[in-house]
């Protein structure tokens, strides 16, 4: 347990913490000394990284512990809203980086070290593959193997760790890592070859560290969005008034508790797709590979008019709005796209090449679409891959349509700079609300 100290007029226990490999050498610093710490979350990188500067007063920490530099300096940060039991610990273990100072001209009392945490699993993951080392069977199953070997047996949530259908078991497709390759390169390698089934749509799956029970989890982009009531952490109101009943038909349903200290929005920053992302990410997908039973090379087409009704049904209709049912937003007007393809060669079967191209394009629907960036006070509860609500109270705009519903939190950033704490939370959405008048036409 660490000290208690004040941020945002709340009490946290906080420790902060510097030790050597075996843990003999420790210097704990308090809140005070500080000075800022940016700690990044994100859903598309299971590993974490941070940076934070420190009061050093005439080189004391120089004084009490000589850092190696080589990857045993090892960083504790905890910190937790001690009064509010619902607050999760925002906790992790980096290795030291980087280091660089900010010293004073005049007053050795005013100097300041700045250090880069890199995440310590991470660090353990980057160590080279030996020599001749081969992987096969389903890539899930691969990927948790590695965790399990490189980092620590029970490092894995084994009730939420799918294998996927991805299976690498003919000879030319056996994974043998080049000697310049480490573990690291290998997950996240393995990580754009996942794939698995649900319900007739192929869908890609992302590897996720939850810091409640500090194991690593792995579960399919749909299985996130089917069950987004239950991880559906607090709503925000896009208004002044934020504890009255809900009017507007482009709200999410009121089942999320508001904190009305945390909740009010006072400005949103809202992206829409434009025509950038829909030439680069929303086209068919002519997908090669080779054909094991004919003995010969094919091509076998995913076209976005074959697979959107599938994609609405697990990425849309799994939410609500108080109006209606929301209507997804896919602004693919250009006719002319259904006979324009981009290439997609992976050095797989014919029908793994196929499935893998249909898991592309469902993530590029899913993640290329609206986004959202809020800043507000911050909240150690706030992590990736859960999902908010914004809501408005008061008079209908057009823009509630795309604005208001359930977003899901891809990135979420915590700053602290003295006594102030910040989260900026970036969010997509695949959906706007009932009244929205908007076809696709990619029929």
């Amino acid at each position: 347990m660490g000290e208690v100290f004040k941020i945002n007029g709340a009490e946290f226990d906080c420790e902060f913490q510097l030790k050597d490999e075996n843990d003999k050498v420790k210097i704990d610093f308090s809140k005070s000394a500080i000075k800022g710490l940016d700690l990044s979350e994100n859903l598309l990188e299971p590993f974490q990284n941070a940076s934070i500067m420190i009061n050093n007063p005439i080189d004391i920490i120089e004084s009490s512990h000589l850092t190696r530099g080589d990857g045993r300096d090892k960083f504790t940060i905890s910190i937790k809203n001690k009064n509010d039991s619902d607050k999760e610990r925002l906790e992790y273990d980096f290795i030291l980086s980087n280091e660089s100072n900010s010293t004073s001209k005049s007053d050795r009392t005013s100097n300041f070290k700045l250090y880069s945490l890199l995440d310590a699993n991470y660090f353990k993951l980057n160590e080279p593959i030996p020599y001749g080392k081969r992987y096969r069977g389903a890539v899930g199953d691969i990927i948790k193997a590695i965790l399990k070997e490189i980092i620590d047996e029970d490092i894995v949530d084994e009730d939420n760790f799918e294998a996927g259908d991805h299976i690498i078991d003919l000879f030319p497709e056996h994974i043998l890592p080049p000697t310049s390759q480490r573990y690291s390169d290998l997950i996240k390698y393995l990580l754009r070859i996942y794939y698995i089934e649900d319900d007739g749509l192929y869908v890609r799956a992302f590897l996720r560290f939850d810091r409640r029970n500090k194991k690593y989890n792995l579960l399919p982009i749909s299985k996130i969005f089917k069950e987004n009531k239950d991880n559906t952490i607090e709503a925000f109101g896009a208004s002044d008034f934020v504890d009255t009943p809900a009017s507007n038909k482009n709200n999410p349903p009121p089942d999320t508790k508001t904190n009305k200290y945390l909740a009010p929005l006072y400005n949103t920053n809202l992206s829409t797709p434009m025509l950038d992302y829909s030439n680069s990410y929303f086209l068919n997908i002519a997908a090669t590979g080779y054909d094991p039973i004919l003995g010969e090379h094919g091509i076998r087409e995913v076209r976005l008019k074959d697979i959107k009704d599938k994609w609405k049904e697990k990425f849309v209709d799994v939410f609500s709005s108080s109006g209606g049912k929301p209507k997804p937003f896919l602004p693919l007007n250009n006719k002319k796209k259904e006979d324009i393809f981009k290439s997609f060669s992976p050095p797989f079967s014919l029908e793994k090449s196929r499935n893998l191209a249909e898991a592309e394009l469902t993530s590029n629907l899913t993640f290329f679409n609206l986004q959202l960036i809020v800043n507000n006070l911050g909240n150690t509860s706030r992590t990736a891959g859960k999902f908010i609500d914004i809501f408005r109270q008061d008079k209908e705009q057009d823009v509630d349509k795309k604005l208001l519903g359930r977003w899901l939190l891809t990135k979420v950033r915590h700053q602290f700079v003295g006594d102030s704490y910040q989260n900026t939370l970036q969010c997509i959405k695949t959906y706007v609300g009932p009244g929205t008048q908007i076809e696709d036409n990619v029929d």
